[in-house]
């Protein structure tokens, strides 16, 4: 609903806290009516809304990317202390609360509801709008497409089933530690799309898959996702086959299946890049419609990034954008030496229909094996 239907259902007193909020004057106005309409004409105004944006500390603005970026049609209190103290708030209740009385979040009217919060619609596309505006500059956006662009929309679907097919024609053995045999690996890298090279050297990998630390990114994702899916078996006798699942799968639809790999991905990275999300959600808003400077999308970001081991924000980052760029979410172009990212058609739906914020870690003994190996 927009912000105006909200109001409406707003009792008189928090009418009147908002109008004290922003030092509206109340002793001439008596009615619900005039409160409604005086915070309409103010806090209704997308100009407005952006000036009380700029001018929030910190915490409140990383507070409201959180819950404005965030597509979830409401939220539990529960969630919104979270989200308050992730954005660095010493007060979340207090920071919560100012929230409120900025009319920026609005509790359910009926009994089923009351105890959720919402964000106006209109709320909502001006803060985006902020957001976006921020970034966006005309030196850092190319309204056509770079001379040179990589898009490998599809190839992962490609790929994977070839993948199926492999195991399926082939009799594919594993070494002690459950990896593929090097020569059969490049056997079956030579056959895909994106041609990956055999890890070689031995260095610190962990963190992003049960089997991260024996293949390359790209592949390590294709085998996990296979196996988590039940779609290939890990025989006793070192060999690997393919279930009844995985052979059903040959024939899924492409489109299905991708969507699937992406919220399988952030479910299986989300675990060492905890703001994960957010990521997401800042390339999706920057990323559409025209291209863009993909330092500016870094700039962004990088505030939402930790370290993680052996990785700083950067190579976080760059991990990022190249899974997305795998799945087919983006496609990443050069034009005069800069690098630009944009969204693809399938990236455009998949971050519209998945809330990457309602999607789970991987459970922690999936990747158990990968981190035993290491050590």
């Amino acid at each position: 609903m927009r912000m105006a239907d909200w109001l409406s259902y707003t009792d008189i007193e928090q009418l009147k806290s908002m109008n004290r909020y922003y030092g509206f004057d109340q002793e001439t106005k008596h009615s619900k009516y005039e409160l409604i309409r005086v915070l309409l004409q103010t806090i209704g105004n997308e100009c407005f809304v952006h000036k009380n944006y700029d001018e929030l500390e910190q915490d409140a603005k990383r507070f409201t990317q959180l819950i404005i970026l965030d597509t979830s049609l409401s939220f539990t209190m529960e969630e919104l202390r979270a989200k308050a103290s992730l954005a660095g708030s010493a007060k979340p209740q207090a920071l919560i609360r100012d929230t409120i009385k900025r009319g920026w979040l609005f509790p359910g009217y009926t009994h089923q509801t009351q105890y959720l919060f919402h964000v106006p619609h209109d709320v909502r596309k001006h803060l985006l709008s902020r957001l976006a505006t921020s970034y966006r500059q005309s030196p850092h956006i190319c309204k056509y497409t770079p001379a040179i662009y990589r898009d490998e929309s599809h190839l992962l679907h490609v790929d994977f089933i070839q993948f199926l097919h492999f195991i399926k024609t082939e009799v594919v053995k594993t070494t002690h530690s459950g990896a593929i045999y090097k020569n059969q690996q490049k056997q079956l890298f030579a056959q895909f799309q994106i041609e990956e090279e055999v890890i070689t050297k031995r260095g610190p990998r962990f963190g992003f898959g049960r089997r991260y630390h024996e293949y390359p990114d790209r592949f390590s994702f294709i085998y996990d996702y296979a196996y988590y899916g039940g779609y290939i078996r890990e025989n006793l006798d070192g060999s690997l086959g393919l279930t009844e699942a995985g052979n059903g799968k040959l024939h899924e639809n492409e489109e299905e299946n991708l969507k699937a790999m992406y919220r399988f991905w952030i479910r299986l990275y989300r675990k060492p890049i905890q703001q994960l999300p957010m990521v997401i959600r800042w390339i999706g808003l920057l990323g559409y419609p025209d291209w863009i400077e993909q330092e500016s999308v870094w700039l962004a970001v990088k505030n939402w990034l930790t370290p993680y081991f052996y990785l700083n924000h950067e190579a976080l980052f760059q991990k990022v954008i190249k899974m997305l760029l795998h799945l087919g979410v983006i496609k990443v172009g050069i034009e005069d030496e800069i690098t630009y990212l944009t969204l693809t058609q399938s990236g455009q739906k998949w971050m519209q229909g998945v809330s990457a914020f309602r999607e789970r870690e991987i459970e922690d003994h999936f990747i158990q094996q990968n981190l035993k190996q290491e050590k």
